[in-house]
């Protein structure tokens, strides 16, 4: 079963001018209150958007321009225009503030304006290069406000689920961890996150890792329309790289260890059902014993009491064989096929294995030593019980027309 609904969860309480919503696809939505700064008649500069902003899905609301663009960060000398600087030349020095750097140095200086065409040294208040983030021109077509609401897509910025489990005689501990990244160039404080198959830009940014934040209460969940809110109880700064905090507390679920025959391996197979309460978005769960580490699998979006299988690895002390018995063209388009799977236990206590068997075109099965169940319209499932340090089989035969 396929499932697209989608989760929100919101990890932000501090008061923030921006509101930023992250996807697992590796982009976010942004909706900002942004200052706009004159710069000469008719043309206004917003300042400090992300790097990675998605040009064409740019818009704003509170004022009115004709035209626009988006103007890259200024770099090394040039983040000095409009600065005070102090340039040695010549052996002499001047003072004045710096206006162009074609043709040399163009400064404007108490005595008039100043030309330096060769240089040796300048001393600025500010860093060069500082401002590492590009400006979005607008020339206005109407009145310019102090402020205007910008909504856009930035890549950079993406988030997944992960879980860790600890698993002790039928039950299952789980924590829920969400891993946030930020490439954009800007730092967020009110984030949500998304859950989701929603279709957008892409990025393939790789981060390193920074500690985990803990959760001092679990979160409170309220239902928002189609989607499920996730409010925690602390602020979350989605500084640059990556930052992972608990979304789900640990919880404990009831759990089943099953043996599972697929494929030609027998699989250690842990079943549990979602009981925590809340929907567990989709992620990679790993799970430890007692002293151990048992495996990992990945889940889908699995909403609260669903079941969930997690096939965490090989078992070690059974061993599977799958043969086939028989193979006869019963006509052109019908076949019959016979089989015989053995399952042989080191294991010092009787254990169910469950044997999957998938099927191919219009099946039905004639003969079989142990009854089954259909699960979809191309696997059935048989329960085989095997003895203690024994073995068991399981036989049938099955007729296809394709």
């Amino acid at each position: 079963m396929r499932y697209l609904w989608v989760f929100v969860f919101s990890l932000g309480v501090m008061a923030s001018a921006a509101e930023v919503t992250l996807y697992q696809g590796g982009f976010a939505f942004v909706e900002e209150q942004k200052a706009l700064e004159p710069v000469g008649e008719g043309i206004a500069l917003v300042p400090g958007l992300p790097t990675t902003i998605v040009l064409g899905s740019l818009a704003w609301e509170g004022v009115e321009a004709s035209e626009w663009r988006l103007v890259p960060p200024k770099r090394g000398l040039e983040a000095l225009i409009g600065e005070e600087v102090l340039v040695s030349y010549a052996g002499r020095t001047a003072r004045g503030v710096l206006l162009s750097l074609e043709g040399g140095l163009l400064l404007e200086t108490p005595e008039g304006y100043l030309l330096i065409p060769e240089y040796e040294s300048v001393l600025a208040p500010v860093k060069p290069g500082s401002g590492d983030l590009p400006a979005l021109e607008l020339v206005l077509a109407g009145p310019a406000p102090e402020e205007i609401t910008l909504r856009y897509l930035v890549r950079g910025l993406s988030w997944e689920a992960s879980y860790i489990g600890l698993y002790r005689d039928g039950r299952l501990v789980l924590r829920g961890i969400a891993t946030l990244r930020n490439g954009c160039g800007v730092d967020f404080t009110d984030v949500s996150l998304v859950a989701g198959e929603v279709f957008g830009p892409r990025e393939g940014e790789s981060y390193g890792a920074k500690g985990i934040m803990p959760l001092a209460a679990a979160p409170e969940v309220t239902p928002v329309g189609e989607y499920h809110r996730y409010r925690l109880p602390g602020p979350v700064d989605l500084r640059q790289g990556e930052t992972s905090v608990e979304y789900l507390p640990d919880t404990a679920v009831a759990a089943e260890e099953v043996f599972r025959f697929t494929r030609g391996s027998v699989l250690f197979v842990l079943r549990f059902e979602n009981t925590t309460g809340l929907p567990l978005p989709a992620g990679t769960v790993r799970v430890f014993g007692a002293d151990a580490f048992l495996g990992e699998a990945a889940i889908g979006h699995t909403p609260a009491g669903e079941e969930v299988e997690l096939p965490l690895g090989a078992a070690f002390d059974l061993v599977g064989e799958r043969l086939q018995t028989e193979y006869v063209r019963l006509a052109e388009d019908r076949y019959r096929e016979g089989y015989r799977i053995v399952i042989r236990s080191a294991k010092k206590e009787p254990v169910t294995v469950e044997i999957i068997e998938e099927m191919r075109g219009e099946w039905r099965i004639t003969d079989s030593s142990l009854p089954y169940e259909i699960l979809d319209a191309h696997r059935v499932l048989f329960r085989l019980a095997v003895p203690p340090e024994g073995e068991a089989e399981l036989t049938y035969t099955v007729e296809y027309t394709y």
